[in-house]
């Protein structure tokens, strides 16, 4: 049972890192050429992801009730 917490639990940090750096390139690869936006660091990205997540994760719980 341990076993399979922890490695669910590194599944969702190793997929986490890999949308983080997706967030990152793709933001500073097209909107700063698009809409010439600011360059974000790998932490700005987290928290962009953080912010998008939040939003869905709201519109999801409002619609189930």
């Amino acid at each position: 049972m341990m076993k399979e917490i922890a490695k669910a639990i590194l599944w969702e940090i190793f997929f986490n890192i890999i949308f983080l750096i997706c967030i990152y390139y793709l933001w500073n690869w097209l909107m700063t050429d698009l809409l010439l936006a600011k360059k974000i660091s790998i932490f700005e990205s987290w928290g962009l992801r953080a912010l998008v997540q939040f939003l869905i994760y709201n519109r999801y719980y409002e619609r189930k009730k």
